[in-house]
């Protein structure tokens, strides 16, 4: 059994607003062989007193009241939470048996490790969604990095940490597109989500000007369960603060920087989409 906790800026359900964190809630829920050791959250796709409440709700509507949410960081830079108080001391409770999965600004783990030093020793990996390598042009936008630069200094500190971090850029999530005909294969899902889903669809689709969205923050929750489906690319990270303002990242060879594992290909697609359409159908109905 996996044991993970879920650090992220959901805002499935709420009106032109990022859906792929709700969706990968949903597939660890579907996962029968992950613990979800609780859910923290943290400003990002919309601010947080709209994402703290949503998150609340959506594991309500779903039937895990007994999934622990745990309101984080409002703001860049913001001291210790109870958020970062909780993963820290649910490290201290499981060391080396907890993956982290960060998909937001990375606030609440770098107070997490301003409270206990041994923090990210504490961590089995930290796998976190983040970064790009070059600017991101999707159809006709150009689209700016919203994870690390919301909280630079906390990024740099988290991809310098003691513990195995491995990091999907936003390069490699373009592979993981989602599209009509995937809608129409999850028709087991309740009207209710899918049409928040199509909806998402329909919004992303007009603004860059292509017919699907990506399923940025379901890499990272992939790997945690099966990581063979991704290639190992060990790279050493040497972005300062002011990259990271951009959320650029700045690879070089054997220079001194933060070594951490980048992910350039998702090996197998089939089995890819196939792993969360398996989990999304086990996982509780969502029901409004």
């Amino acid at each position: 059994m996996m044991r993970v906790l879920y650090d992220c800026d959901n805002t499935l359900g709420l009106p032109r607003r990022e859906i792929d964190d709700g969706l990968t809630l949903l597939y660890l829920l579907g996962r029968s062989d992950i613990e979800l050791l609780g859910v923290t959250t943290t400003f990002g796709n919309g601010p947080l007193d709209e994402v703290f409440p949503q998150t609340v709700k959506l594991l309500r509507v779903l039937g895990r009241d007994d999934v622990r949410v745990v309101k984080g960081a409002s703001a860049r830079g913001q001291p210790p939470t109870e958020a970062a108080r909780f993963l820290a001391e649910t490290a201290a409770a499981h060391p080396g048996e907890v993956s982290l999965l960060a998909t937001g600004p990375l606030g609440n783990l770098r107070a997490a490790a301003q409270l206990d030093p041994d923090f990210f020793h504490n961590l089995k990996q930290l796998v976190c969604m983040g970064g790009y390598l070059t600017p991101l042009r999707i159809g006709w936008r150009n689209l700016p990095e919203l994870n690390l630069s919301s909280d630079p200094e906390a990024a740099h500190s988290v991809l310098n940490s003691p513990c195995p971090v491995t990091l999907m850029n936003a390069h490699i999530c373009l592979q993981a597109g989602f599209g009509w005909r995937d809608l129409r294969r999850a028709r087991f899902w309740s009207r209710a989500l899918r049409r928040v889903v199509r909806n998402w669809l329909v919004t992303f689709s007009l603004y860059c000007g292509v017919s699907v969205f990506y399923l940025w923050d379901l890499l990272p929750a992939i790997y945690i369960s099966e990581p063979d489906l991704f290639d190992e690319n060990r790279v050493t990270v040497c972005s300062t603060v002011a990259d990271l303002e951009t959320g650029t990242l700045v690879v070089a060879g054997n220079s001194a920087g933060a070594r951490v594992n980048m992910p350039s290909c998702i090996l197998d697609s089939t089995r890819f989409m196939d792993l969360f359409f398996a989990a999304w159908q086990r996982a509780p109905a969502w029901s409004l």
